[in-house]
């Protein structure tokens, strides 16, 4: 759960770009070709699958679906009522007094009854804009009145492999391609340096780096 949670921090501040365009890194390692689709739960599954989680985000499935997400956790029986919210839940929330889910976010603390602390995708940076489609990954207060439900994910104790490339003679250039945004590691902590590449890879490797020299934030 430390995990995930240290992986959404780390996002906070991205931005889709162009603005409103619903383009996003996420989508890359999702599915390319649904750039431009709302992308809250899109995040989720990001943090989950680079933490190693995916099965406790959606039994290793993928969904962009809140509606989908919630219905399944309510088949398995893992939701919460708001008294035993905790962090490391997923919260579906609704901004317009209804019961069906349209946006959702990662509990990261429990401030009081019925009011946690959120980390969000396609969400507003401030109060102010929209909650449910605002653009960027940001730190949000939700209340009682918002969260339609809570779902509890069974995270997995994962032990973490050391660095692949902690000794590679390439290692100061992977770590700068991985921090900037060129290339990235496998969800179980490794790297591979040795591995041969696809052109399919060495295309999104290079539209990376060209969006990086223009100044686009990945």
């Amino acid at each position: 759960m430390e995990r995930v949670l240290e992986i959404a921090r780390g996002e906070l501040g991205t931005t889709e770009y162009p603005p409103g365009s619903n383009h996003v890194k996420y989508w890359n390692d999702y599915d390319e070709r649904m750039q431009g689709q709302p992308w809250c739960v899109i995040f989720l599954w990001w943090c989950f699958w680079r933490a190693g989680q995916s099965a406790a985000f959606f039994a290793g499935a993928k969904t962009a679906s809140c509606g989908t997400l919630g219905r399944w956790y309510q088949a398995q029986g893992m939701t919460v009522p708001i008294t035993e919210v905790r962090p490391g839940d997923i919260v579906l929330l609704n901004f317009h007094g209804g019961l069906t889910p349209e946006h959702c976010g990662i509990v990261e603390e429990v401030v009081g009854f019925g009011l946690v602390k959120t980390i969000e995708g396609n969400t507003s940076p401030g109060e102010e804009g929209s909650q449910d489609n605002g653009g960027c990954v940001a730190r949000k207060t939700r209340t009682a009145a918002q969260i339609v439900m809570i779902c509890r994910p069974e995270y997995k104790e994962i032990d973490m492999p050391k660095t692949d490339y902690e000794k590679h003679w390439a290692r100061e250039d992977i770590e700068w391609a991985m921090e900037s945004g060129i290339v990235r590691g496998y969800p179980d902590g490794s790297f591979h340096p040795d591995q041969p590449i696809t052109r399919a890879e060495a295309a999104v490797m290079l539209r990376r780096l060209y969006k990086l020299l223009k100044g686009v934030k990945q």
